[in-house]
């Protein structure tokens, strides 16, 4: 029969095995800047996509309902074709889980991935609540289409910032 002293150091030994592999990784957020975590996000989120970059390979794995035709400011530049994974859309924030990638149209017919969204929709976080947050930026309202939103801009460059919502780069024609 184990006495008490050795069923603790059992149970603190087993436990260590099991927590000890989450407390020390190759890539400690710890000691990273918030730059660097941001940086090292977006890389994560390229090596996701980087087999997505084609429109039918993202419809094929699971991005393949077209929320919004191509969305373009007149003054501010384009957002593209929102392209959702539909069970994405549950209220969960994780830069590895985007909802919707977003796909510019080339003249000649193709698509090309230039970002990613992330969105929670009022009906699960009330547009009265916190806004979520990922990346260290908050996501914002858009009452629109009745969401919170975060456009994320990963494969093509946005001089108005890669977190900001209409990239001048992006175009509909």
């Amino acid at each position: 029969m184990l006495n008490k002293n050795t069923f603790i150091y059992s149970l603190f030994f087993s436990c260590s095995l099991i927590f000890l592999p989450a407390c020390s990784s190759d890539d400690d957020n710890g000691k990273l800047s918030q730059e660097e975590q941001i940086e090292q996000m977006l890389n994560e989120v390229r090596q996701l996509t980087a087999n997505l970059q084609s429109l039918e390979a993202a419809i094929e794995a699971g991005w393949s309902t077209d929320l919004s035709g191509c969305v373009e400011h007149p003054v501010e530049g384009g957002m593209g074709h929102h392209y959702a994974r539909i069970e994405y859309i549950d209220g969960r924030v994780n830069h590895m889980e985007p909802q919707i990638l977003l796909f510019e149209p080339h003249a000649d017919g193709s698509f090309e991935l230039v970002g990613v969204e992330y969105i929670v929709p009022f009906g699960i976080l009330p547009a009265d609540s916190e806004a979520p947050e990922l990346f260290f930026h908050k996501f914002h309202h858009n009452h629109q289409q009745e969401i919170w939103a975060l456009h994320v801009w990963t494969e093509k460059e946005n001089p108005s910032g890669t977190f900001y919502d209409w990239n001048p780069n992006v175009s509909c024609n």
